[in-house]
């Protein structure tokens, strides 16, 4: 019988020989960098139908209006009478964390449990640690890949705010950049107190839970949620030792941190008002990272 005629049902098997594999081997380091690139493609919604693109690009976008608003607004005060008091309305470097808090909380709530539960739960986390790749490098990577989204939409707008400022300077734009040259490493320094506390928050719950909409349920209401019990235990009480519970307000010991850094006062934040000094949030953000990283290894070191 012809191969033509011969009937779908029977199988053919052809020996085409045994061929290497000629292309480059990148080992782990090939392994680690895939899944940055893929967590940040997921994160950001690349490769993937619209509706994934709408809540991240939303978020970006307000986070960027933020910044054309603050900068227009400096603009028309430039050219006012008294633009002295508008410059002291318009938030900047540090209190520019402070006028985006909500939308970066929500990208920090959103773009965590988008890097680790699919994963586990459509069961390829055996396909990875089949390959030479360990529990830590794989956490190493997603680590990594959050990195990369959430220092972007913290320092991206504030690269356009320092340039825009630059710009209005009325000493000049290369004078103001000499002059502020101490931004440079401070908010990158604040962003980071920010992203250790938030990173290990998020992952502990995005290990442990296993829908991505509840994950980020349990950290924004876990964040917020704890501000409440320390400002309860800092204004309703004096009973001996309560103002340690105000150390539970984990979401003001970045904000905390970032006015030391920056050199401002800190009478808002609710550990200053209980008598603790940044030193205090500095430590409870340490030790808040170290438990994470103990349990969300553990976690996925029995999964492998």
């Amino acid at each position: 019988m012809a191969d033509d005629q011969r009937p779908p049902d029977q199988a053919v098997i052809v020996d085409r020989g045994y061929r290497h594999y000629e292309g480059e081997r990148t080992g782990r380091r090939g392994a680690m960098s895939a899944i940055i690139k893929e967590g940040f493609r997921r994160v950001l919604g690349f490769r993937r139908k619209a509706r994934f693109k709408v809540f991240p690009w939303f978020l970006v976008a307000l986070a960027l209006a933020s910044v054309v608003i603050l900068v227009s607004i400096a603009w028309v005060g430039s050219g006012l009478d008294g633009n002295e008091t508008v410059d002291d309305l318009i938030p900047r470097y540090a209190g520019y964390f402070d006028f985006i808090s909500v939308v970066a909380l929500l990208f920090a709530a959103y773009a965590g449990p988008q890097l680790l539960v699919p994963d586990r739960v459509h069961g390829v986390l055996n396909v990875y640690f089949s390959r030479p790749l360990t529990v830590t490098d794989y956490l190493v990577a997603k680590v990594a890949a959050y990195a990369t989204v959430i220092y972007s939409f913290w320092l991206v707008p504030q690269i356009l705010l320092h340039l825009g400022f630059a710009a209005l300077s009325p000493d000049g734009f290369f004078v103001y950049m000499r002059e502020t040259t101490d931004v440079l490493w401070k908010v990158p320094l604040a962003a980071t107190v920010y992203f250790g506390l938030q990173a290990a928050l998020i992952f502990l719950a995005a290990s442990f839970i296993d829908r991505i909409g509840a994950a980020s349920s349990a950290f924004l209401a876990g964040l917020l949620g704890l501000n409440l019990v320390a400002v309860f235990f800092n204004e309703a009480t004096t009973a001996p030792g309560a103002r340690w519970a105000t150390l539970v307000a984990l979401e003001q010991h970045p904000r905390y941190i970032r006015d030391w850094i920056f050199g401002r006062s800190s009478e808002v934040v609710i550990p200053a008002q209980a008598g603790f000094g940044p030193e205090a949030s500095l430590a409870v953000i340490i030790g808040v990272v170290a438990v994470s990283v103990g349990l969300v290894w553990r976690r996925y070191r029995r999964l492998a």
